[in-house]
């Protein structure tokens, strides 16, 4: 009796195991007891430029009750995202990557890789600029870039979704990513990750954040130590606690029916980018048309060692006007030589020379009022 109780049991849990694997939205490694898996994969359509994460206005809420997006910025690097991969995988989690193209660009090995395990891959700008704070031209040039740099270390298109370095907007950013069909993410949770050095710290932070909210996008950077040893931790807490993983992949461009952009393995047909319109507040160049020409010798600028060179070839030709005309300035100016002035030589008086100049005219007055005195009496007498 016993044991035909414990074998309907065995039965029973058999069954619901079976059903659970059948019914899930995307395949989870159930043989891993220690796998808390993808809950669901949403598909977002991101056409007009839709905005998600409360923190700056966005309008979307796809996300259930204790429901999360885990996303990471700023990467990759080595020796930090490879081991965010690795604590995915053994959760058997999936993540959105908001890279910076310049990491992407001097790691395309490690970007790759992350779009190859099926993690979504985003845009975070060209170098981590501040964009709330250049002017529109060069923003939406950085995120040209970035789209153009991401894709090609990546190895094919990424989803249409960006974030702000420092989730500091630029309104011209704005406009020109609605074009694009290109959907703006800021943040729900931040985990404030770059603050702490210990990664329960992080993760208590996360988890006190998640459970005053109940739900919502997770920011997490993977470049971070901090992050990539507390990622197990945090993932065994919110499987632990009933959270759940919800993997987003975006779906581009105005029309509804566009293809679906998420980087991963099982898509090996190369879906069409999103065409990169100019904004409307950069002025558009006219178009200009070519018409071929007669290719002309342009003579090349003469620097000052040809012109010396030319001088010196021309007064050593004894035919050559310009000989003969220095040859007159010579002999024009020898038949007229230049009057020598003599310099005047100005003697520096001293103190004591000074004084005998002054003691030789007064005795000289003196000697003159003498004789004009003794002139005088002699005058008087002889009257």
């Amino acid at each position: 009796m016993r044991n035909s109780i414990f074998a309907a049991i065995k039965f029973c849990s058999v069954l619901a195991v079976s059903s659970v694997g059948a019914t899930s939205v995307l395949p989870v490694q159930e043989a891993n007891a220690a796998c808390s898996g993808v809950h669901r994969t949403v598909t977002l359509n991101t056409a007009g430029g839709k905005r998600y994460g409360k923190s700056h206005g966005g309008a979307q809420d796809f996300l259930k009750h204790k429901e999360v997006v885990l996303t990471f910025d700023d990467g990759p690097v080595p020796n930090i995202t490879p081991k965010v991969l690795h604590e995915l995988d053994k959760h058997c989690a999936k993540a959105t990557f908001f890279m910076v193209a310049t990491m992407a660009k001097n790691n395309p090995s490690l970007a790759r890789k992350v779009a190859n395990k099926g993690h979504t891959v985003g845009i975070h700008s060209y170098s981590h600029k501040n964009l709330g704070q250049v002017s529109g031209a060069k923003a939406i040039s950085d995120v040209n870039r970035s789209i153009t740099a991401i894709e090609k270390a990546v190895g094919r298109d990424v989803a249409p979704f960006f974030r702000f370095p420092y989730l500091s907007e630029n309104r011209s950013v704005n406009q020109h990513l609605k074009g694009l069909g290109y959907g703006v993410f800021a943040i729900d949770v931040d985990s404030l990750d770059y603050k702490f050095s210990n990664p329960t710290s992080m993760v208590n932070r996360v988890m006190s954040e998640l459970n005053r909210k109940g739900k919502g996008i997770i920011l997490m950077h993977d470049i971070q130590k901090v992050t990539a040893n507390g990622l197990g931790q945090l993932l065994t807490r919110l499987n632990k606690e009933g959270y759940k993983i919800v993997h987003i992949r975006g779906r581009g461009g105005k029309d509804p029916s566009a293809p679906v952009l998420v980087s991963s393995a099982s898509e090996t047909k190369k879906t069409p980018k999103p065409i990169v319109v100019a904004s409307l507040e950069t002025k558009q160049k006219p178009e200009t048309t070519w018409t071929l020409r007669k290719s002309v010798d342009v003579p090349a600028k003469k620097t000052k060692k040809t012109k010396k060179r030319s001088v010196k070839k021309a007064l050593t030709n004894r035919k050559s006007p310009i000989r003969a005309k220095v040859k007159k300035r010579i002999i024009v100016a020898s038949a007229k030589p230049a009057k020598r002035v003599k310099k005047q030589k100005v003697a520096k008086l001293t103190a004591q020379d000074v004084f005998k100049r002054n003691k030789a005219k007064a005795l000289k007055q003196f000697a003159k009022n003498k004789q004009a005195f003794r002139a005088a009496i002699k005058k008087r007498i002889i009257n």
